[in-house]
Parts: structure tokens; sequence; C-alpha cells
């Protein structure tokens, strides 16, 4: 009777291990099933959460995922500047030595026009900046001719293709420029900032030709002989415009920010720091 006993218990025991086995496998299944479904809606929305947007105080703390050698924050993160800590939102608004608050701000109209006086308009009007572009994280700058249109609040250069700065405006198209008179001293400094985004015209533009025209000063590598008559004279700069078509760029870059520092506007009663935003 015993022995009888102890083969039921023993049958029972294996019938529980048996439907217990059946269970576990079951439910893999459906978490991999789950996994594969959750693999699937992964791909068509691409890569995991995007990184959050951080500020320039943000620290790595024992949360952080693991990050390979050599990673900044900026690969993955936006990193947002709090301009109202930095020294230069001081000096444009800020409490700063004989400024309270707020005082002492030109109206956007008159930054404008300082920034039109201080870097000049069309053709001839042109001057050098020292631009500033990036690609993969590693900086460059260099020097290049740029020509304001006053209306458009746009700058506009003239370059050989193929130079290391294009290449980078092509991946990055966000820039910044930096213009200043030579000084001396601090009681006659005079300098702008810009950001901005170019953008590359070639010479299968419509724009491209009308930029020459009407902006740049192409018209002394024409060599137009002096006593050339109206008529020679457009038939020889229209010659050269369409050769220039052939060999060179044109970068389109659209003003979104200009810092100017000048001493003169202190004679007027404003601050020495302006800055114009589009």
């Amino acid at each position: 009777m015993k022995r009888k006993e102890n083969s039921m218990s023993k049958r029972k025991i294996r019938f529980i291990i048996m439907v217990s086995l059946v269970c576990f496998i079951g439910c893999q299944g459906l978490l991999s099933a789950a996994d594969k479904k959750a693999q699937k809606e992964q791909a068509k929305t691409g890569q995991a959460a995007k990184a959050k947007a951080i500020d320039t105080s943000a620290a790595l703390d024992s949360t952080h995922p693991e990050v390979e050698a050599g990673f900044s924050c900026n690969d993955c993160h936006e990193i947002k500047l709090d301009a109202k800590t930095t020294a230069t939102q001081v000096w444009l608004s800020g409490e700063s030595p004989g400024k309270k608050v707020g005082e002492g701000l030109m109206p956007k109209e008159k930054v404008w026009e300082a920034v039109v006086k201080i870097i000049g308009g069309k053709k001839l009007e042109s001057k050098t900046f020292v631009l500033g572009t990036c690609m993969n994280n590693i900086p460059l700058t260099t020097t290049a001719e740029f020509t304001l249109d006053p209306v458009k609040k746009v700058l506009y250069g003239f370059h050989e293709p193929g130079t290391e700065k294009l290449v980078q405006i092509k991946n990055n198209p966000r820039v910044s420029l930096n213009w200043h008179r030579e000084f001396e001293n601090f009681t006659d400094f005079c300098c702008i900032q810009i950001k901005g985004r170019a953008e590359l015209l070639d010479g299968k533009t419509p724009e491209f030709e009308k930029v020459l025209i009407e902006l740049l000063p192409y018209e002394s590598g024409a060599r137009v002989p002096k006593d050339a008559t109206p008529e020679q004279r457009e038939l020889r700069l229209k010659q050269f415009r369409e050769s220039l078509k052939k060999g060179f760029v044109i970068s389109k870059i659209t003003i979104d920010q200009a810092t100017m520092a000048n001493y003169e506007f202190a004679s007027a009663g404003f601050r020495r720091y302006q800055r114009w935003t589009r």
C-alpha cells in the first residue's frame, strides 16, 4: 500500500515538473517573440531614444550608460548655453560698470545700422573676415573676403572649389565669422562676431551671376581696357562672368546673430556691446 502511494506521489511530482517546464518554455517563447517585436519596432523608428539636451554644467554620474574612450558629451547630446550667465550677456544687458540692468540698449534698427557701418556694404566695401567652420568636432579658421547685402542681411564670399573650408561647410553649414579694426589700446576698439548658416552656390545656380553683378567686386579681375566703349566693356564683363561660373563657388551666409564691441557707442550713451539677432 505504501509502495503504491509512493509511486503515485512520484508520478504527481513528475507531472508538476513537466507542467512547470512547459510553462517556462512557453513564457520564454512569448518573451522572445516580444523581444523580436520590440527589435522590429526599434528598427522602424531608428535607434534607441535620442539623448536629451543638456547644459554646460551637466556632469557624468553613475546612472549614465558606459561611454567609449574618446567620446565627448556633444557627440550624443545637444549642449545648451545658458547665455544669462556669460560675461558677454552681462556686458550686453546686465548690471555692468556705469549701466544698470537693461540700460543703454540700442533699438534693433539702430543696431543693424551699426553693423552696416562697421562691415560695409556692396562691391569695394568688402572686408576680410576670419571664418570659422567645423566638421567631426575639429574646428578650422581661415581668412576670406566677404561682401554684405544690407537688405537681406546676408554675407557673400567668393572661393576656389575644393578647399577644406568648403568641404566643412557642405557637411556642417553652421559658421562663425569675426572682423576687427586694428587697435593699440582699449579705448579705441571695434570688432564684430557673426553667427550664421552657409550654403554654396555654383555657376549653375541663377543666383550666382546675380550676386556677381549686384554685390561682388569681380570687375577688377575682368581687366577691361580703359578706352573700351560701354558695349565693349559689357561684353568683356559678360565673358569674364561666364569663365567664373566654371571655376569658382560663392558662399552665401545668412546672418542669424551679430555681436559688436565698439568703444564709440559709449559716446552716444549706449553700451559698448550691442547685439542684433534675426
